[in-house]
């Protein structure tokens, strides 16, 4: 059991998607669940199939508690060398995001980082995690630095 210390925001590389969607995904690739805590939808929860009232929407995934300690039965499986100190977050979509899907994000963070006590800058894109580096990530596909600089206040 570890204290959490990291959020790390993923992208699923995928036009559509949900939590049921990934989950079966991942236990076709031998997970034992959803290797994702949260996924914020785009509204494609299939191909061609759009809802806006989806657009945005945040699913939990593999579950977690309230605690400050990841228990083995919480450790995500998202991001090599931190699924056992940290929250995983995907949003659906591979380089373009809707405002609604950023607006999530950063309300899902900010209420994540207030119960786990985690700063701005423990807020990680996949791809600057050692093993996302290893493996040449550029998950979630976007500057994560920017959404780090709107969680501290930062002036642009």
């Amino acid at each position: 059991m570890r204290k959490i210390e990291n959020i790390v925001i993923h992208c699923s590389d995928s036009a559509f998607g949900c939590v049921r969607e990934i989950r079966n995904w991942h236990l076709e690739r031998g997970f034992k669940d959803i290797g994702y805590h949260f996924v914020i939808l785009n509204g494609y929860i299939t191909s061609g199939y759009y809802l806006s009232c989806l657009d945005g929407m945040i699913e939990c995934g593999r579950y977690l508690d309230e605690d400050l300690f990841i228990e083995p039965n919480e450790v995500g499986a998202h991001a090599l060398g931190y699924n056992d100190k940290s929250v995983g977050i995907c949003l659906i979509g591979v380089k373009h995001f809707t405002v609604a899907q950023m607006n999530s994000l950063l309300e899902l963070l900010k209420n994540i980082m207030d119960i786990y006590n985690i700063i701005a800058n423990d807020v990680l894109g996949h791809y600057e995690t050692a093993s996302g580096k290893a493996q040449g990530k550029t998950c979630p596909n976007f500057d994560v630095e920017d959404i780090r600089r709107i969680l501290r206040g930062d002036s642009a």
